[in-house]
């Protein structure tokens, strides 16, 4: 994959994909309360088979929806799970224990690092599929309603709204100094590594220029619309009864898992 098409899949408005579901027109409330349920009740599962079945149910119900398979493994292989797969391999030699189990290259490889390295893994693309759902049938704007909704701070809300919104501006900014460049033979086969470092550096250090400007910019047309820390643009809907139990439902099957799980492993 080209440079240029990494920097342009940063569109956060295109995050949302698969059909018109029941998981895609339910509550955003409800979706966030639940995704950061099961996160958390995966992290305190001791027992690498149920964040594997919450791994796979995930996946499932992303078929389920019609998310694009190319879409779903794209977003959990290319970043999430090397990076968890890195996670296992250090934790593997790293972590130590008792009772030496193989030894690979003269590097001791040890049942307690074995298992704590399984589980670890197993937590990681478990809670990146369930985010992965989350992200496929949840638009920005309505996680972020929900966030103000669950008192999160006003200001990281916007700032959060502002980075989403203008990660994707500066996104494509980038692509089109990166072609200028090239089409000046910025990243010609005939000039060296250090060469193109220069070129790049000029590039990212252009991008920043732009974006404070930008950044000015747009404060200063926020101030002149009358925009306050205290000014309430979005009205919440009260949360239905359906809804609110739909929130009690999750809690009390993440809370189930993690009791059945401890149970398993005889905590």
């Amino acid at each position: 994959m080209r440079f240029t098409d990494i920097i342009q899949e940063v569109d956060f408005e295109r995050l949302v994909v698969g059909s018109d579901s029941l998981i895609h027109r339910l509550d955003a409330r409800v979706k966030l309360l639940g995704a950061f349920a099961l996160i958390f009740g995966v992290i305190f599962m001791q027992c690498p088979t149920t964040p594997l079945i919450i791994f796979f149910s995930a996946t499932l119900i992303s078929f389920a929806i019609k998310i694009p398979a190319r879409t779903y493994l794209k977003r959990l292989v290319l970043l999430p799970f090397s990076a968890a797969a890195v996670v296992l391999v250090v934790v593997i030699f790293t972590y130590g224990g008792k009772h030496q189990v193989a030894s690979f290259f003269g590097l001791p490889v040890f049942e307690e690092s074995l298992s704590f390295a399984v589980l670890l893994f197993t937590r990681i693309i478990a809670s990146i599929s369930i985010l992965s759902v989350f992200v496929a049938t949840t638009p920005v704007s309505e996680t972020m309603e929900a966030m103000l909704w669950f008192k999160v701070p006003k200001v990281m809300v916007d700032l959060a709204v502002m980075m989403l919104r203008y990660v994707h501006l500066l996104s494509q900014e980038t692509v089109r100094m990166y072609r200028a460049q090239a089409s000046r033979c910025g990243f010609s086969k005939n000039i060296g590594y250090k060469q193109k470092l220069r070129n790049l550096s000029t590039i990212a250090g252009s991008l920043i220029l732009r974006a404070l400007k930008r950044g000015e910019r747009v404060y200063v047309a926020m101030l002149s619309r009358g925009y306050t820390i205290d000014s309430h643009i979005i009205e919440h809907e009260p949360l239905t009864a359906k809804n609110a139990f739909s929130c009690v439902a999750v809690i009390a099957v993440t809370v189930g898992l993690v009791i059945v799980d401890h149970i398993g492993t005889g905590l």
